[in-house]
């Protein structure tokens, strides 16, 4: 997440923290009855968990720690009609549980994400690998989501595998499969995958080198495969996935590769203003090709190939915000002046 935050102490005022609750994206429940809850426009508020919370973290406590000190727990659960992924695990102040809310239905990109399909889908179209990135709580895993929903399962023949499942997809056509639920690892499940001829898969994160391989592997043998990984700009999401597969797979990458797409959200810790999506992309054509062929060095000039397919950058996206009046130059200071980035201006 990115942006400004509003911090807000309530203590034992139940009402406030239930509302602040229901309304949390984000939050962290304490054995010893702390809370923290942080909803979508960054706005956070602390005090002692209403009794509902309390015997929630007991509940979860009792059947999902494993024994241990030191080993977390990775989970789903629903709670008060959402579900959430949950992170159980001790520090030095004790037990606490993390929860990330998760979306009750496939999120809408326009309406939900403020972000228009026609730009992200030449990055769909083919056989290839196609990679959502940003840094944590940025949303790209949301935004893979509601592209995922875009797609016609009919055709597409759709299979994901998740850590934890996160989206519900309502066609029955579409198979989903958690991590230490449904099968051991994703490698295994993106092999399945191709043995189940599912033509597009989705790997909710790729964050290993096993999983790297077997992502680009499938692509490389026509399958439409989509995923997330942690990047700082479109650029650096090439150098990060070379890292996790190595060298020797460095011109099967660059073969491979379909689209490039980085995401940011900008909150302003208030309700008054939405959300702001910061975001760049590059479809992989013949002349990125190249470009990757040279290796990292190479990369600046994938500025270039973003200027002559009619995509914005990060600097150009945060000044339509400002022109546009949704933020202030101030507000959009770091994408509008990052470092080690070629500027169009």
């Amino acid at each position: 997440m990115s942006g400004y935050a509003t911090d807000v102490l309530v203590g034992l005022d139940e009402e406030k923290l239930n509302k602040a609750l229901m309304q949390g994206t984000r939050i962290y429940l304490a054995g010893n009855g702390y809370v923290e809850s942080t909803d979508d426009h960054g706005i956070t508020v602390r005090g002692i968990a209403p009794p509902v919370w309390k015997d929630f973290f007991h509940t979860n406590y009792s059947t999902k720690a494993k024994g241990s000190h030191t080993k977390a727990s990775h989970y789903t659960t629903d709670f008060l009609g959402y579900r959430y992924r949950c992170c159980l695990s001790n520090s030095a102040k004790g037990w606490g549980i993390s929860l990330c809310r998760l979306p009750n239905k496939v999120p809408a990109l326009r309406d939900d994400l403020g972000l228009d399909f026609s730009v992200i889908e030449p990055l769909t179209l083919g056989s290839g690998l196609t990679l959502f990135a940003g840094r944590m709580g940025s949303g790209k895993s949301t935004t893979m989501a509601a592209v995922i929903g875009q797609l016609d399962s009919r055709f597409a023949s759709i299979a994901t595998v998740e850590d934890p499942i996160e989206v519900l997809y309502p066609s029955q056509s579409i198979i989903q499969r958690e991590i230490g639920t449904h099968v051991d690892s994703f490698p295994d499940a993106i092999r399945d995958c191709v043995r189940q001829n599912r033509t597009t898969i989705v790997v909710s994160e790729i964050r290993d080198s096993e999983t790297a391989e077997a992502a680009l592997l499938a692509a490389s043998t026509g399958h439409s495969v989509y995923g997330t990984i942690h990047a700082d700009n479109a650029f650096d999401i090439y150098t990060r996935m070379l890292i996790l597969v190595g060298q020797r797979y460095e011109r099967v990458l660059a073969r491979n590769l379909r689209g490039l797409w980085w995401q940011q959200v900008v909150r302003f810790g208030t309700p008054d203003r939405k959300p702001v999506p910061i975001y760049e992309s590059v479809l992989i054509d013949n002349d990125a090709q190249i470009i990757l062929d040279g290796g990292p060095s190479s990369l600046p000039m994938l500025a270039s190939v973003m200027e002559r397919q009619g995509r914005k950058n990060m600097a150009h996206v945060a000044m339509m915000a400002v022109s546009q009046g949704r933020a202030s130059r101030e507000e959009m200071y770091e994408f509008l002046n990052r470092r080690n980035r070629l500027s169009f201006d």
